[in-house]
């Protein structure tokens, strides 16, 4: 006998193997949801467990109320038979508080409970099928559709957390791929400039390894070539390779990221424009100021040379005469 029961437990321990199964679970894409479903499950456990507790104090105070009302009602429930000509046992179903209290979980769960409980019931106490329907709204469609509702946000949230691993899993690849292309592009440098043009670039895309870089970055060849005619300001048709990875490095992300990072990268690029414009006009500023100097000079020359004065007051003096003098004198 003990032989038997040890080689029972032993497996039960075997059939425990199956555990493993569920790292392969967690890996496979394919099984993504119901690891999604297993999680919620887990995670709402607390929380069921706090709704099974209100479940038993509702089954209990209700167990009291029919044991005392249908169970030792020997006066209403022990005489005649019920509605349909048989004798109902009663005591069968609430002869007690914990058949009562099972009795009203099989009314909760709704298997038999009107034909089997509920009808005999309201036969001998019209009164009583308030009493259970009242049950039915709290327990059968309050708690449980609780349930559900925990169980499904629960699970949402697991949802939500595997998403963000993901996201964050995808968002480290990038990372990497970006600086292992930029370490490339600088290896592929052989003229040490620290530049890159666009014919390089379509050039290093023909390399399947480079290929390989962009797809896990998730830049296509026209977004590198939008990328780069942004940074490309100057018109030079080079940009620096720094300024390139870390703009490819600021794509990395996401959509939304990445639409915050073009117009990041927009915007600097707008910057860069408004400094080259704002040099421009400092040295139209200071080229009108000269040709203004210029121009005060020549006027200045040109004046005295036609009119001979040369800004001496006393010049101006003698040549209109003092100021009081007889015209007769001036005459001798």
């Amino acid at each position: 006998m003990g032989a038997e029961t040890n080689v029972r437990l032993f497996t039960v321990l075997r059939a425990l193997r199956v555990v493993r199964l569920i790292r392969l679970v967690r890996t496979l894409p394919a099984f993504r949801e119901l690891w999604l479903l297993v999680g919620g499950l887990a995670n709402s456990m607390k929380a069921l467990g706090w709704v099974a507790l209100i479940a038993l104090a509702l089954l209990y105070v209700g167990g009291i109320i029919v044991t005392t009302e249908i169970g030792q009602n020997h006066r209403v429930y022990g005489v005649g038979p019920s509605y349909d000509g048989e004798i109902w046992p009663y005591e069968k179903y609430f002869g007690d508080v914990p058949t009562s209290m099972f009795s009203l979980f099989q009314v909760m769960t709704m298997d038999g409970w009107c034909d089997d409980i509920v009808r005999h019931v309201i036969h001998r106490q019209p009164a009583m099928g308030l009493f259970f329907v009242a049950f039915l709204f709290v327990v059968a469609f309050g708690l449980v559709n609780v349930v559900i509702g925990i169980i499904v946000e629960n699970t949402l949230a697991a949802a939500q957390v595997s998403d963000r691993r993901a996201e964050v899993e995808l968002g480290r690849t990038r990372r990497h791929a970006v600086e292992a292309l930029t370490d490339l592009l600088v290896r592929s440098d052989s003229s040490r400039t620290g530049e890159i043009s666009m014919q390089e670039l379509q050039v290093a895309y023909e390399s399947a390894i480079v290929k390989d870089l962009f797809k896990k970055i998730g830049l296509t060849m026209q977004e590198a070539k939008n990328l780069f005619s942004l940074l490309d300001y100057e018109r030079r048709g080079r940009v620096e390779l720094k300024r390139f990875a870390n703009s490819c490095r600021e794509l990395v992300g996401g959509a939304k990221r990445r639409d915050i990072a073009q117009v990041e990268i927009t915007v600097g690029t707008l910057a860069r424009h408004l400094e080259q414009l704002d040099g421009q006009f400092s040295k139209i500023e200071a080229e009108v100021g000269s040709i203004t100097a210029m121009a005060d000079a020549f006027v200045d020359k040109t004046v005295r040379t036609l009119t001979g004065f040369n800004g001496d007051p006393r010049q101006h003096l003698q040549s209109s005469g003092a100021p009081g003098r007889p015209s007769g004198a001036a005459a001798q």
